[in-house]
């Protein structure tokens, strides 16, 4: 046990000063002090206390006072006008307008590709992309990609519209992209960056800010992504921007050990930071497995939103196409397994009863029409063809059913599945 009283006397100095600057972050949030002067006034009493302050322990600061505030609330009541105001779309059921839109996936995947891909197509006012309706309206782009260097960038960024190379082979910029942060121009979740942010969202209100990816973002300023504390600077930065309307879409990396989990739990570090977000999309390999199928899986998670289940593939840089949904491409491959084990017979009838779907639109096939077509196969046999009808409808790959003939009766007819 601790008996040195100097020691001691200094430890509980230090813990009522701590507290003191918890009691003026509380004040600070409360009376809704602009977010771009907090940190600084924090840092002011800090001093005045003989307390020095690093970015993380204003960070924490900031945490703990948000968690002291929280508190118990009593809960909205009845007949009060409560500002709710509707959700909307920037890109159907992915990108919500006006808040935190979390992207997660492992490397590589596309996340950076696909965002850039969507930009350009709401830049060049496509109303839709991939199968979802692009709602949103042409607008202000910035982007802080502090995760990739200036060349991998571009690569995206020409593709989409929004930058091109001149006839000098240099590389220009376009509208409406305003400003690229990189590797090797970058920029960080600091208290004077967040600053600048929010000063070139209030002149260019509702504009759309892209940032990749979290780990890089917060790097340097001494906090661990794992803990509840990292996601600070994410609040500091939605809040300051939340006045001028901008849409946030933040990037960041799948954990390895969570990959394939539903969106809300797929995010690395923190729960955190998904607990913060609006809309979670997550891009997942389809077969990862399989390293030459580059179908991506996409699914989301939101709070008032329609979960999203769709499959992607990227076929050159920032370009997609849309390969309809998992449970489609599912159904499409066990198709084709069930196929591969086909006797020859039953491929011989399938073949069949395709092509007369292809010839003859909606025309049926009966055991008689097999015994016809293929005297040497059935040997006038009915049986044996009305078997490999059965068999084939099993297998759901075929549908059948009766239906009556003028002076035949009821007579089984076979034609394809159209699941």
């Amino acid at each position: 046990m601790l008996k040195d009283k100097a020691v001691i006397q200094s430890i509980d100095e230090d813990s009522k000063a701590f507290d003191e600057l918890v009691d003026c972050a509380v004040y600070l949030i409360e009376t809704k002090i602009p977010i771009i002067q907090r940190a600084g006034i924090i840092r002011n009493q800090a001093k005045m206390l003989s307390m020095p302050l690093s970015s993380k322990d204003v960070f924490s600061i900031m945490a703990k006072a948000r968690r002291d505030i929280q508190g118990i609330d009593k809960g909205e009541e009845p007949n009060v006008e409560l500002d709710v105001p509707e959700k909307c779309w920037l890109w159907e059921d992915l990108i919500a307008e006006g808040t935190l839109n979390l992207v997660v996936s492992m490397p590589k995947v596309g996340k950076s590709s696909l965002i850039g891909a969507f930009l350009g197509q709401l830049s060049s006012e496509f109303t839709e992309f991939l199968g979802k309706e692009i709602i949103g309206k042409k607008r202000s782009i910035y982007i802080c990609g502090t995760d990739q260097p200036i060349n991998d960038w571009i690569k995206i960024l020409i593709p989409s519209g929004l930058a091109e190379r001149t006839e000098s082979g240099k590389v220009i910029l376009k509208e409406p992209l305003k400003r690229l942060w990189h590797k090797g121009k970058p920029i960080h979740l600091t208290e004077e960056e967040i600053e600048l942010l929010y000063d070139v969202a209030v002149d260019d209100p509702n504009s759309i800010f892209v940032f990749d990816a979290f780990a890089s973002l917060i790097s340097g300023l001494g906090l661990d992504e794992n803990h509840a504390a990292s996601v600070e600077p994410v609040r500091m930065l939605c809040e300051a921007l939340a006045p001028t309307k901008a849409t946030v879409i933040l990037l960041h990396h799948a954990s390895s050990t969570n990959a394939g989990e539903r969106a809300v739990k797929a995010s690395r570090g923190t729960k955190a930071l998904p607990a913060e977000a609006s809309q979670i999309i997550d891009l997942d390999w389809l077969i990862p497995e399989d390293k030459n199928d580059n179908r991506v899986k996409v699914s989301t998670a939101g709070r008032n939103s329609t979960p999203v289940d769709m499959v992607i593939e990227q076929v050159d840089r920032a370009v997609w196409v849309d390969h309809g949904s998992s449970s489609e491409i599912a159904e499409t491959l066990r198709l084709e397994q069930v196929r591969a084990k086909l006797t020859d017979r039953q491929e011989l009838v399938l073949s069949f009863i395709e092509e007369r779907e292809q010839t003859f639109k909606g025309l049926f096939v009966t055991s008689q029409d097999l015994v016809e077509n293929f005297e040497e196969e059935f040997q006038g046999s009915k049986v044996k063809a009305l078997a490999t009808l059965n068999q084939l409808k099993n297998k759901k790959l075929i549908d059948g059913k009766p239906k009556n003939f003028e002076g035949k009766g009821k007579v089984l007819i076979f034609y394809l599945s159209k699941k």
